[in-house]
């Protein structure tokens, strides 16, 4: 059964089953100027894991969503970011009030590097060095990532905040930004995940395969077994 989408102007989104405080997105997955491969192993997660997945529709030549508003991209942002909030309603764990999530939330950001930046084999994180999560979970993920990427395609080498740590927006939905965006607080936790194009292209499958055990793995750890606790994720 092929995966249903709500499309809008700009992008397509899957809720996911409402089980999973997670969500992945491929924001540059339109041509021209695609990030090759990145909308199919978004939707592939959503597919295998039923965790919720945003996609875009629009080229970054026309608005760019891994910025914050610079009068080109303001309405598609806006669509974006609407997206994001229903996907927390749906999953029940935002305060409106608080303009808060209430649960831990994964949101993987994926993109395409070229080959020539790290090699074939590299997997690089963005989290403008520490900023769009917390330190506890930064710790996790580097971790859980480095074991099972090795577990999975040993030749994989992961690398963290050193040539794309990832744009100020990245932030922004943890903390806000300077305009009207509030942000959800420190329950959540972005990560910008650039992967080769040959990793993207003939290695597809163990990509996925990958990051649906670290999605699986969030829940289980961050969700399920240690909520609720007194202390925010900061």
């Amino acid at each position: 059964m092929s995966l249903k989408f709500i499309r809008r102007n700009y992008v397509k989104y899957n809720k996911g089953t409402g089980f999973l405080c997670c969500h992945v997105d491929a924001q540059h997955a339109a041509l021209p100027e695609a990030d090759r491969f990145t909308g199919k192993i978004a939707a592939k997660l959503i597919s295998q894991t039923g965790c919720a997945g945003i996609i875009s529709t629009v080229s970054r030549t026309k608005a760019d969503l891994n910025r914050g508003p610079d009068g080109k991209n303001n309405e598609a942002l806006q669509e974006y970011r609407d997206a994001i909030k229903e996907l927390l309603n749906h999953l029940g764990i935002l305060d409106d009030e608080k303009h808060q999530v209430t649960k831990p939330y994964l949101h993987l950001s994926i993109h395409g590097m070229k080959d020539v930046h790290h090699g074939p084999y590299a997997i690089e994180i963005g989290t403008l060095h520490g900023q769009s999560c917390s330190p506890e979970i930064k710790a996790w993920f580097q971790a859980i990532l480095t074991t099972k990427s090795q577990e999975i395609l040993p030749k994989i080498d992961v690398i963290f905040d050193e040539r794309f740590w990832g744009d100020k927006s990245i932030v922004f939905h943890r903390l806000g930004d300077e305009e009207d965006y509030p942000g959800y607080g420190f329950n959540f936790h972005t990560f910008q995940i650039e992967v080769s194009r040959t990793l993207r292209e003939n290695y597809l499958s163990e990509i996925v395969a990958l990051f649906s055990q670290i999605i699986v793995e969030f829940q289980t750890k961050f969700v399920n077994q240690q909520w609720p606790r007194n202390t925010d994720y900061t």
